[in-house]
């Protein structure tokens, strides 16, 4: 990617802005959309080599630039197991396979293809914009959704929930390191969480309760921003935001926050899938004390001891 995009994404998203790359699945259907910041590129399909007994909607493996990437058909997990809408059987035979795309995707430290019917537009929106359904059709396969400029709803696609879901490998080696973690001595202080990704969520918390740590968690910034101001930073001992949230980004949390005052003073810690090298700068320009790619269980622990051990103090 070009220094001067990168550049321009920074400035967006410590603006509180995001740009979304949208796309759809079926000729005439539902707009989704994920963070460009996710996306490297996008490829036009081609022949992929076959993946014996994985997932049904793990449909091969790339090879790109000698590069061997595994392709998940979107189609196939975003209504797998829910309502099909009219037309879902047919709605590839309409069209050359070929000049289908694969959005190649590099979060959380891995590197996925996503087979789409086609990515569209780019879409340049305000975190205010980007709200959190009451209920979706596509249950927590997709966590925000927000409008196009024809007003119509474009889904954001929560790739996390996806990664844990078809490659569970993942999640369970997490699991394990964080069993195997030794134990830590740490300060009876409570750690507050921005985070709106509910499997993200689910292994965080499943470190800090393997440590046996008070925690509140919020599934936007600021809801978070609220509570302290509400209640203050008595008693907080550390701070772990995501970077991409509804109404307000891990961004400005960080920004907000170290400003100035009694907040300054409390660490804050970036547990985030977009683990660029941009991304990592960008939050250490804002003063944030960490980052974590979500959600490694030695790095937590790391940041636990390193903010909340008793020999620490």
């Amino acid at each position: 990617m070009a220094l001067n995009v990168v550049d321009d994404r920074t400035r967006l998203a410590l603006s509180n802005q995001l740009e979304l790359l949208c796309f759809r699945v079926l000729p005439d259907g539902t707009q989704f959309a994920i963070n460009v910041f996710k996306v490297r590129e996008a490829v036009k399909f081609r022949t992929l080599t076959e993946l014996p007994e994985s997932n049904p909607c793990i449909i091969g493996l790339l090879t790109l630039r000698k590069e061997i990437i595994p392709v998940v058909d979107l189609r196939h997990w975003l209504y797998m197991g829910g309502l099909r809408p009219k037309g879902y059987e047919e709605g590839f035979d309409s069209v050359d396979i070929n000049e289908s795309q694969i959005i190649i995707c590099e979060f959380n430290n891995a590197t996925i293809g996503l087979w789409v019917y086609k990515a569209d537009y780019i879409l340049r929106r305000n975190w205010e914009h980007i709200h959190v359904p009451v209920s979706s059709e596509f249950g927590n396969k997709t966590n925000n959704y927000t409008k196009n400029d024809k007003g119509d709803i474009v889904y954001i696609v929560d790739v996390e929930a996806m990664l844990a879901e078809l490659f569970p490998m993942i999640a369970q080696g997490k699991a394990r390191e964080a069993d195997g973690l030794d134990a830590l001595d740490l300060r009876d202080e409570l750690v507050l969480i921005a985070e709106d990704s509910r499997s993200a969520l689910k292994a965080l918390t499943q470190v800090l309760d393997r440590f046996h740590v008070r925690y509140h968690a919020f599934d936007n910034g600021r809801k978070l921003l609220d509570y302290i101001q509400a209640h203050g930073v008595g008693g907080v001992g550390l701070i772990i935001t995501d970077l991409e949230m509804p109404e307000t980004s891990g961004f400005t949390v960080i920004r907000e926050l170290k400003a100035g005052g009694e907040t300054a003073r409390i660490p804050i810690v970036v547990n985030s899938s977009m683990t660029g090298k941009s991304n990592q700068e960008m939050a250490q320009q804002l003063n944030a004390d960490g980052f974590i790619g979500k959600t490694n269980p030695r790095e937590v622990a790391h940041y636990l001891q390193q903010f909340l051990g008793k020999s620490s103090a």
